[in-house]
């Protein structure tokens, strides 16, 4: 059976190019529909994805998700992903980290950290963009980094 990875705040970018992604690394992607939902599918989940998307279906910033989420199940593995490449980004994920207290690894897809220490971790911010999931050889060490992130 499939471990499964929580896709805490759904966006048509996650569900149409992570959830491949996710399965082809041998886990199963569940869409949370209901935030209030949250700490009970985390828990059972070997990992959280959160969308830094502007907008999500379930209508709460990517902080709310987190907040809520390290509320219920503070040591769990979280991925963040957007369509950003990551020095777009790294500013959002520092000001996410503050906000909540946390003092941040912040990882993003390069070889260099393909078996960073700090994969799988919960204070191991993976970040995942559009263009690590869409070059091959990008996705391929995104791959192998969600396996370790998300044991």
């Amino acid at each position: 059976m499939a471990k499964t990875v929580l896709l805490a705040r759904p966006h048509p970018f996650i569900i149409a190019e992570m959830k491949p992604l996710l399965e082809y690394c041998g886990y199963a992607a569940a869409k949370l529909e209901n935030l209030a939902d949250l700490a009970v599918q985390a828990k059972s989940s070997a990992g959280v994805v959160i969308s830094l998307a502007v907008s999500s279906s379930l209508g709460e910033t990517a902080a709310e998700v987190f907040i809520r989420l390290r509320q219920g199940v503070p040591r769990i593995p979280v991925l963040f992903a957007a369509m950003l490449p990551l020095d777009k980004a790294l500013s959002s994920l520092e000001r996410l980290a503050k906000q909540t207290g946390v003092q941040a690894t912040i990882l993003g897809v390069a070889a260099g950290n393909e078996n960073a220490v700090a994969l799988g971790k919960p204070e191991t911010f993976l970040y995942i963009s559009k263009d690590d999931l869409t070059e091959a050889p990008r996705r391929v060490i995104a791959s192998r980094m969600i396996q370790r992130h998300f044991r």
